[in-house]
């Protein structure tokens, strides 16, 4: 899998880690529509399996980690 700079620090981590090992941030998006999780790298700004739009969960989770 590729890598992907995390979004709370910025450090480069592999695809398939959970977590960024340096400041412990979720690389794992889940739906709250359908439970679908994908990475974060992939930045959908919509559910890619029921279509919900993920732009405010995506805000406050980024939010959450400041």
């Amino acid at each position: 899998m590729n890598t992907f700079k995390c979004p709370g620090c910025g450090k480069t981590t592999a695809g398939n880690e959970k977590f960024c090992n340096e400041c412990g941030y979720s690389l794992n998006v889940v739906c709250p529509q359908c439970g679908e999780t994908w990475r974060f790298m992939f930045e959908n700004k919509f559910c890619p399996s029921c279509g919900h739009n993920m732009k405010k969960i995506l805000a406050a989770k980024s939010k959450q980690h400041d």
